[in-house]
């Protein structure tokens, strides 16, 4: 009875419900989750807290990797799984495997982006300066702390933390990320107002303003619609997953080993470009036109999306 009253809800209430899981889950792996972390490595909470903070250090690291990981297994992975038992009226979590050619064009997006991305980053740049100044200050302070935990992250300074950092920032949000936004958010956002497109770009909206980075705002919106375009044309979530985890896992790759001046130069979004960064703009460009066209010519959209 339960279950079918969930499966006969608006999508619009089905949305607000999933907000409220996901909301639940990050209570969960804040709460509960940091408690029983703390507990194992024989911390208390305080103690734990006090590591946390100092991303710097190998307690910190593992702290941030640890919960980064529950979050992500808890708020948008489980979440996401129950959402599809609840909500199985309807197909949702679409994982059968598309034809060779579409993990290629995964791949071949998620690096051919890149310059699109550096230039988003830099308009995103140029919109902040419209906002008040106390608005810009705040936003600045919780990106350099932002940026600190990131920068930690991707300094490897034992064996352990590149197969963690891997695991951790790039296999698990590609996986439950894309089940939460591509996979429940999405359609239900496309059902709720009968336009794909609308469900893409909402989607995408949610999925950048999750990560309550601001200096990134607009790239990560740009990357969730290339995404959820990835998902309606292809018809299945793996293509999304696999160039999700490209992008997140080629930045750790190259910090593990370009070091300290990869990071730096991957936190400088201002810099002039070079004769090679036209260079490698112009590649990506033919890159990006040749998949996209071999994209339209293979695409499951009328067969499996009539909505989404």
């Amino acid at each position: 009875m339960i279950r079918t009253a969930f499966q006969t809800m608006h999508p619009f209430g089905q949305l607000i419900f999933f907000f409220c899981m996901v909301l639940v889950g990050m209570a969960l792996a804040s709460g509960g989750g940091f408690a029983a972390l703390a507990s194992l490595q024989g911390h208390s909470v305080e103690q734990a807290m006090t590591f946390a903070n100092d991303a710097s250090s190998d307690e910190g690291k593992i702290y941030n990797l640890m919960i980064n990981g529950v979050n992500q297994l808890l708020s948008f992975g489980l979440m996401a799984w129950c959402a599809q038992k609840l909500f199985a009226g309807r197909t949702f979590l679409n994982l059968s495997f598309p034809q060779s050619g579409w993990w290629l064009c995964a791949f071949g997006l998620a690096w051919a982006i890149q310059p699109l991305i550096d230039l988003t980053f830099r308009i995103n740049a140029m919109l902040l300066e419209f906002l008040p100044n106390a608005m810009v200050e705040s936003v600045n302070h919780y990106e350099a702390i932002a940026a600190k935990v990131t920068a930690s992250l991707l300094s490897f300074d034992a064996a352990w933390q590149f197969p963690a950092t891997l695991i951790t920032v790039a296999l698990l949000p590609a996986i439950c990320e894309e089940f939460a936004f591509r996979g429940i958010i999405q359609p239900l956002t496309s059902r709720w107002t009968n336009n794909i497109h609308a469900g893409v770009w909402m989607g995408a909206f949610l999925f950048s303003a999750i990560h309550l980075q601001f200096q990134g705002f607009l790239p990560r919106m740009i990357i969730g619609a290339g995404l959820g375009y990835l998902v309606v044309f292809s018809g299945s979530l793996w293509p999304a997953i696999a160039a999700h985890f490209f992008n997140n896992a080629g930045a750790i790759v190259m910090a593990a080993i370009y070091g300290e001046a990869f990071i730096q130069e991957e936190m400088n979004t201002s810099g002039a470009w070079e004769l090679g960064d036209y260079g490698f703009a112009t590649v990506a460009l033919a890159i990006g036109v040749f998949a996209i066209r071999w994209i339209r010519s293979n695409s499951q959209w009328p067969e499996k999306h009539p909505v989404c």
